[in-house]
């Protein structure tokens, strides 16, 4: 009988850590994360993303670049835009990759290595990021779209 008393209550207590670990271990895109730009001036670095070793920042910036803009226009896709500035091709002003999908479509990281306008924090780094329709060719100035 007390062999059975302490199994009922090895399970029940299992059953509430089980349940318990579910709650908590909610998947991180169940709930947006804190901004890390509250309370931030533009030039805060919220991110450094590296490409050979050189950083290229991703600071707050304004409704017009940087995370501030990223986030309401194009959302913010922190593991494509870590793998576009690291192992993406480079073209002026930008870094991109040719995505293997159909339709084609391309993740672009435009940037700037140059000061932020007249203030003198330098590079400004990423301005927006976004996906392109159409792959990037080094023959075109724009994207090709391919049949499927």
């Amino acid at each position: 009988m007390k062999f059975a008393y302490r199994i009922s209550t090895v399970s029940a207590a299992l059953v509430m850590s089980a349940s318990a670990l579910v709650a908590v271990s909610a998947p991180a895109s169940a709930a947006p994360a804190a901004d890390p730009c509250a309370g931030k001036s533009a030039n805060h670095i919220v991110k450094n993303y590296m490409r050979s070793f050189v950083p290229t920042p991703l600071r707050c910036g304004t409704s017009t670049w940087g995370y501030r803009h990223l986030v309401p226009k194009h959302g913010f896709n922190d593991s494509q835009i870590a793998n576009t500035v690291a192992r993406g091709k480079q073209s002026f002003g930008f870094y991109y990759t040719n995505l293997t999908q159909c339709p084609p479509m391309a993740f672009k990281v435009v940037f700037n290595n140059g000061a932020i306008g007249g203030t003198g924090v330098s590079p400004q780094g990423i301005i927006t990021a976004y996906y392109q329709p159409g792959h990037i060719s080094s023959f075109a100035p724009h994207g090709i779209a391919t049949a499927c």
